[in-house]
């Protein structure tokens, strides 16, 4: 049983405190009593500028900052990690800006819920209205779906619609009359998951149009959002009633009563310590569900707050609007969070390795997490590494169990070979199992008791990629996050160079992760492009981010190669988004002028943005063509893909 121990003020001196933000942040202090170990989550403030906004939605951007809806002052505003707000007028007047969210094209995008319109903002700040059909349809809940198109929710005109990032709209009827369809979320399976609040069900529709209805056991109970859990479900608010709800892909409901009655659940998101967070509209509370159903809430410092949407942010922390305070507020989702983990990064003693960050077959590595302490005191940390396992016949060994983190700073990340050079030392070993082949382990931090279980990715998959290959770390990484499966024949091929039509999938799945499916194909985009050609789904799906225009005369060209100017266009276009345009160009590269070379800007900021150092001798090579070696390097650079991660 776990009760709410006691309530201070954060322990900040007054020449600390970042401009803008309230000098009043909040340690709530939870104690197990079984385990008699302190948790604490730091809840912080920071004042919008605009008085009495209504914040509602916010959303995390690709840009590293958060954005939210202000309703009443009709704005979109940014928020930094730091605190730092900037708030971009909605041309519509009155148009009551609602939910929000990151769209899959670099930009965000916003209902408005009296206007009628879905609303696109870029990360500068520039905003454009895409009117919706159906007149009087107050759109409420959007997300982006897992065919890269925008869906949101038309709660008066009964409807759910698909978006594209051009702008296009189709919308498709919900069955059940007067359902007002409210939330929103891409699912794990392929389709997307909305609520249903007055009809009292959760929808399920194919990104082909096609709606199932699964309806709630608790009557009227008032379904508000509902998100994607870290478990393969969904899961969603009952505000009526008082409880979360959890769906399988199949439709089967449990539900879970939060403590004290009702309180309005509205919002739901997964945080990422692996939980379940939502706000308690009338409840004033932020609430925190595991998989498992375990309930703890944790109460706002100033009464009457109304927190609205929570999202995830950068920084490991949960962020949510405050609608009666006025106020963007920041709750840590735990005292530590995952971050990296580096394997075989170093030789040390104990170990038996080639020290090239990947481990392989046979050898015994040092094995380094990384743990960001999210409290505003030091955390002294240690860990218990056991239950290293995988597919039958390897052998799997633990030869250094413990780990010390030594103190680690408030707010800050540590890990235990800096701190210390007290680390775990592991030994895989034995024929291999699978092509892809991935190891596991626990970890138990002391002074936290928190329980994080570690993926040990296994290398020498592709026998033509030897672990001395400049590319090796980089192809296994792409491998291991399913961007790629080879070149056939258990080969990678990294030598080959990449094609127009390959470089389509890369890019999207590099985007969006390996589960990513493009929408079928029509065959009516390229001339050079039938329906049923190789990556077809995928180069449509390519020309529709706007990441591409074909290579001219209405072609594509698939089978041509990418030269490695083009590619700097695709890599950073695909990460920032169709409407990005780099910096202009310094001159960095002696074989591309500046000004004059093709495509210059976009190589000079390829390279300022640290994903390449250009190919020797102060050159870039432009017109050579990208290997599926060094395409390999881009994309792990680009989207930031890591091969032992949290």
């Amino acid at each position: 049983m776990k009760t709410l121990s006691s309530l201070s003020i954060e322990p900040n001196s007054p020449g600390s405190t970042p401009p803008g933000r309230r000098f009043a942040a909040w340690i709530l202090v939870l104690l197990g009593a079984c385990l008699g170990v302190a948790r604490a989550q730091v809840i912080t403030e920071f004042p919008i500028p605009t008085a009495d906004s209504e914040p509602e939605g916010i959303a995390a951007g690709p840009d590293g900052n958060l954005w939210f809806t202000e309703q009443f002052a009709n704005q979109i505003g940014r928020i930094t990690p730091a605190g730092v707000i900037t708030e971009f007028p909605v041309p519509t007047a009155g148009s009551v800006p609602e939910s929000i969210a990151a769209g899959p094209d670099g930009n965000l995008w916003f209902a408005e819920l009296v206007a009628g319109q879905i609303g696109r903002i870029t990360t500068a700040g520039v905003i454009t209205e895409f009117p919706i059909p159906t007149a009087n349809s107050e759109p409420e809940g959007i997300a982006t779906g897992p065919d890269g198109n925008l869906w949101f929710t038309e709660a008066a005109g009964n409807k759910i619609a698909r978006m594209t990032t051009a702008g296009v709209i189709t919308e498709f009827p919900v069955p059940t009359v007067n359902s007002r369809p409210e939330g929103i979320t891409g699912g794990p399976d392929g389709n997307v998951w909305f609520t249903e609040q007055v009809g009292n069900k959760i929808g399920r529709i194919t990104t082909a149009g096609v709606i199932t209805e699964f309806p709630i056991p608790t009557p009227a109970s008032d379904p508000w959002n509902i998100t994607t859990g870290p478990d393969g479900n969904l899961w969603f608010s009952e505000g009526n009633v008082g409880k979360i709800g959890r769906i399988t892909p199949a439709g089967v409901i449990t539900e879970f009563p939060v403590p004290g009655g009702s309180g309005t659940p509205d919002y739901i998101t997964t945080g990422p310590d692996g939980n379940l967070w939502y706000n308690k509209y009338h409840g004033n509370k932020i609430g925190r569900i595991t998989t498992a159903g375990v309930i703890t809430e944790f109460p706002l410092p100033v009464p009457n707050s109304f927190p609205y949407q929570v999202a995830p942010g950068p920084d490991g922390a949960l962020w949510f609007p405050e609608f009666g305070s006025n106020v963007i507020g920041r709750i840590t989702t735990g005292p530590t969070t995952p971050q990296l983990m580096e394997v075989d990064a170093r030789t040390v003693t104990g170990t038996s390795s080639n020290a090239n960050s990947v481990l392989e077959p046979g050898e015994t590595v040092q094995v380094d997490p990384f743990w960001n302490n999210t409290l505003v005191a030091p955390q002294a940390l240690t860990g218990a590494a056991s239950n290293l396992s995988g597919p039958g016949g390897p052998t799997y060994t633990i030869d250094d169990s413990s780990a010390d983190y030594g103190t680690i700073p408030a707010e800050s990340i540590g890990d235990c070979d800096s701190a210390t050079g007290d680390c775990y030392l592991m030994t895989v070993s034995g024929p291999r199992p699978a092509t892809h082949w991935d190891a596991s382990f626990t970890e138990d931090l002391s002074a936290s008791s928190i329980t994080k279980n570690w993926t040990l990715h296994v290398g020498e998959t592709f026998p033509d990629v030897a672990t001395s290959h400049q590319f090796y770390a980089f192809v296994e990484n792409l491998f291991h996050n399913g961007v790629t499966g080879g070149c056939g024949s258990g080969n990678y091929c990294p030598s080959n160079p990449v094609t127009r039509a390959q470089m389509a999938v890369f890019l999207l799945k590099g985007k969006f992760g390996a589960s990513h499916v493009s929408p079928p194909a029509t065959g009516t985009v390229f001339g050079d492009v039938g329906a049923g050609d190789f990556a077809a789904a995928w180069i449509e799906a390519l020309a529709g981010f706007q990441i591409t225009g074909g290579c001219g005369g209405g072609n594509y060209c698939p089978n041509s190669s990418v030269t490695r100017a083009q590619m700097a266009v695709f890599l950073l276009k695909a990460k920032h988004g169709s409407a990005y345009v780099p910096p202009s160009c310094t001159g960095v590269f002696a074989d591309v002028a500046c000004p004059g070379g093709f495509a210059v800007d976009w190589i000079e900021q390829l390279a300022a943005e640290g994903i390449t150092g250009g190919c020797g001798g102060g050159n870039y090579c432009p017109g050579d063509p990208n290997t599926r070696g060094q395409m390999a390097v881009f994309l792990v650079k680009t989207f930031g893909l890591q091969l032992y991660g949290p």
